[in-house]
Parts: structure tokens; sequence; C-alpha cells
């Protein structure tokens, strides 16, 4: 059973940072529920933005829960084109995340959607390749994951200090059947405890 006071004093002190899109916002929103119902209606909780989190910071053990929302952990800029998604290249807050004690990431849900809410008008991959307006999706999804995980192997993360977790391809949250089993990955995915086994 999750007990949250073990599970905040065990990280007493660090800041874990979930990084993807609203299914992080979710999980990050839940694991603070949790914990809020561990320590009961007293204890002191800050509420917020943080830089460039929303965040969560329980006083009494110095432990922060905090989120950041991005889709596809690749970096858009915005050209006279439009708006260019970089498979090549990380997110520009990268430099940001290095600094937790655990980051979780996530992207997936957005990598097949089509029309206006996709959130990018091209793509490139590759800084002498060609911006291109679309592309297989799926190759796309694997060759950003790449540069993500090139990005985690590169150095820039202190691997005695930052524990770093990928959470996979989450179904959506809008429909009630994905809804059920994004509540019962997400507790079976409880991979949080994992961090409390030195």
């Amino acid at each position: 059973r999750f007990d949250g006071k073990v599970f905040l004093e065990k990280l007493r002190g660090k800041t874990i940072v979930i990084v993807g899109d609203s299914i992080s916002f979710n999980q990050q929103e839940s694991l603070t529920c949790l914990l809020h119902a561990a320590v009961g209606p007293n204890s002191k909780i800050t509420t917020g933005t943080m830089g460039p989190y929303n965040s969560n910071y329980f006083q009494e053990y110095g432990v922060t829960i905090a989120e950041f929302y991005t889709r596809f952990l690749a970096q858009i800029t915005t050209e006279k084109i439009g708006r260019v998604l970089k498979l090549h290249l990380i997110n520009d807050y990268g430099n940001v995340w290095k600094d937790a004690d655990v980051l979780i990431f996530n992207t997936g849900f957005w990598w097949d959607v089509n029309g206006n809410q996709k959130g990018w008008d091209f793509i490139q991959d590759g800084e002498n390749n060609p911006i291109v307006r679309d592309m297989d999706r799926t190759l796309a999804f694997r060759k950003a994951l790449t540069t993500w995980a090139k990005w985690v192997d590169s150095g820039v993360l202190n691997f005695a200090k930052t524990k770093v977790f990928y959470q996979g391809f989450y179904p959506d949250h809008y429909r009630l059947a994905s809804i059920n089993r994004l509540i019962n990955l997400y507790f079976v995915d409880l991979f949080f405890i994992s961090l409390l086994i030195d």
C-alpha cells in the first residue's frame, strides 16, 4: 500500500519534475492529492508556478512535485513559414529539467493528432535536412525519442543525483474507457514507489 508520509520522508528536500502532456499534468495532480491526503489538511503546501513549472511544495518535507507541460519533448521553433517541430533538438527547457532529483517523461498521444490541433505546421529531421509539411508519424516519434535518449545520455544529467524515467505511451483520457484504462495503468505503474527503495 502506498504510504504518502514515507514517500515524502524518503524524498525529503528533493524535487520531482514530471515532463509531458496533460497525462503528466493529471499524474502530478493525482500524486499531489495522494500526498495531501497522507499529511492531512493542516500541512503547509504551497501551490503555484516555480519558473516554468506548475508546482506543489510540501513545506514540512521540502519536497516539490512539479509539472512541465510539453506535448513532444522535441523543440518547436516559430519561423516565417510557421511552427516547425525539430526532431533533432530537445526542448529549450532541457537545461532547466536537469536540476531535478527525479525526472519523469511522457510523450505519445499528440504525435498522431492531425489538423489545427496538432501543435505544429512543419517538421524537420536534422539541421541540414529540408523542412517538410509532414512525415510518417511513427518514424517522427521514434526520431524525437532518439533525440531525447541521446540528451539523457549526453552527460548533461548527474545520475548520482537525478533518476530518469520514461512512462511510455498512455491512452487518451477523453473517453470513459480510456479513463478507466489510464487509472488502472497509473496505479499499476506507480513506479514512484520504486523511488523509495535505495
